[in-house]
């Protein structure tokens, strides 16, 4: 099968598992060794549809939450890095997954880096799309000005698929999160790191660094930085079927190796 999918091939309808004090909400599709797909902040597993099928469809078993507090899953106020990243744990432990790939975008690049660092054992590989978590100076600055910016590049057809989960979990618990995140050194977790990686960008991204993008690929083992021709900072989105051909090289080539 190809990268792009077959058409065979489709998400779940809606489960939930319990998790601590909450009922979480996910999707998977396909078999094989699994891969989780993390949402970026604000959005839910949906931000997922144009990746989930078709990543399963190359043989895999896809699976993608949503993170509590976001999409449909109840939650606390907000969730800094650490929490995301425990959480992700625990919903995996929930659903009996072992060692697994694991995808962020943006904000929960951040959290599967640290489950990385954290847990070792639990991560075979990490795919980062358009990663935040730079430690250069101002970066919660740079980092607001880049998201004013990013609408500009991106397609129409993206505003329906983050503004309801945007509205879902409302402006404050989307600003406390941000704010935590911008607490959080993912170039640290990465040298923790001991799975290989690859960061992949949209070449029209205004919010990650790509001096940050690259230090963050050479200090992942064997890791290396992507940039695409297309695609902003929802690069998963409106740059999918050049990122599913890169994730599907990825994930194959780290499976292959045993």
């Amino acid at each position: 099968m190809t990268a792009e999918g077959d058409a065979a091939v489709a998400w779940t309808r809606e489960r939930w598992v319990r998790v601590g004090d909450y009922d979480v909400r996910y999707r998977d599709a396909g078999e094989g060794p699994p891969v989780v797909l993390v949402h970026g902040l604000g959005l839910s597993a949906d931000f997922w549809a144009r990746n989930g099928p078709p990543l399963a469809a190359a043989g895999f078993r896809v699976l993608a939450m949503d993170l509590p507090g976001f999409g449909k899953t109840e939650g606390p106020p907000f969730l800094s890095v650490e929490d995301q990243s425990a959480w992700v744990a625990r919903w995996a432990d929930a659903l009996g997954i072992g060692t697994a790939a694991y995808v962020g975008h943006s904000v929960s690049a951040q959290a599967v880096l640290q489950l990385a660092a954290d847990h070792p054992e639990r991560v075979a590989a990490l795919v980062l799309a358009a990663p935040t978590g730079d430690p250069a100076p101002l970066r919660r600055l740079r980092q607001a000005a880049g998201f004013v910016m990013d609408p500009v590049f991106e397609p129409l057809g993206l505003i329906p698929a983050v503004g309801e989960p945007y509205f879902r979990a409302g402006i404050p618990r989307w600003l406390r999160t941000w704010a935590a995140a911008g607490k959080h050194d993912a170039l640290a977790a990465a040298r923790r790191a001991r799975c290989p990686g690859v960061v992949v960008l949209g070449k029209h991204d205004p919010v990650v660094r790509r001096g940050f993008a690259r230090d963050l690929a050479e200090a992942l083992p064997g890791g290396r930085c992507i940039e695409l021709e297309h695609g902003a900072h929802a690069v998963v989105f409106d740059a999918h079927e050049d990122f599913n051909r890169e994730a599907v090289a990825f994930l194959r080539e780290v499976a292959a190796r045993g």
